[in-house]
């Protein structure tokens, strides 16, 4: 496995990480031996880095990935947790709660990377409320690092403005060979920032 630098962090992942939005009701894979199979595959194949989200499964991959790790003795320090948190959690108080409850999923005492998972779209919650809740959890030592999935350039600009100590070491956007827009505006702005 090759292993690339995680922005300016000194953290090394591996280029290929294992995203777990399967491990739901959404595309099907509920049961737990096959999703433990898959990450001890992955992690036999040398793979570090392991994205999930809160609404995988209202919980299920996070919890699936928890108890994996846990059943399969891997040191916490092996690997590299990035989770997201919806933008109906984004609250003050609920990122507080939602990062709780992930980090009981998860079976762990810090998340490695939080990322806003889409701004809110369906809630005024004001931007700087949440970055500074996240940025209070990095504070306690419950998130090392934050990341922005899905945002746009205005956004993503508007939220490391409400950063203090920290900033954004992640833009996880939609890229493929079909979708290329993030092309145009988000990748120059990732390499600028991150």
């Amino acid at each position: 496995m090759e292993y690339i630098p995680l922005g300016k962090t000194g953290e090394c992942i591996s280029r290929i990480g294992l995203g777990t939005w399967q491990y739901s009701e959404t595309w099907g894979l509920t049961e737990y031996n096959i999703a433990k199979n898959i990450i001890a595959k992955a992690i036999e194949h040398g793979i570090n880095l392991f994205d999930t989200a809160m609404v995988y499964g209202r919980g299920m991959s996070e919890e699936f990935i928890g108890r994996a790790f846990k059943e399969l003795g891997i040191k916490r320090d092996s690997i590299f947790i990035a989770t997201k948190i919806p933008g109906d959690f984004l609250s003050y108080d609920d990122v507080f709660k939602a990062t709780e409850r992930s980090l009981r999923r998860l079976g762990v005492d810090y998340i490695d990377l939080m990322q806003v998972h889409w701004p809110p779209c369906w809630h005024n919650f004001p931007t700087c409320e949440y970055m500074r809740a996240l940025e209070r959890l990095v504070f306690l030592g419950k998130i090392r690092y934050l990341g922005l999935s899905d945002f746009p350039v205005e956004l993503i600009e508007a939220a490391r403005s409400c950063l203090s100590r920290n900033n954004i070491v992640t833009l996880q956007v939609r890229y493929n060979i079909i979708e290329r827009e993030a092309e145009k505006e988000l990748y120059p702005m990732q390499r600028k920032i991150i």
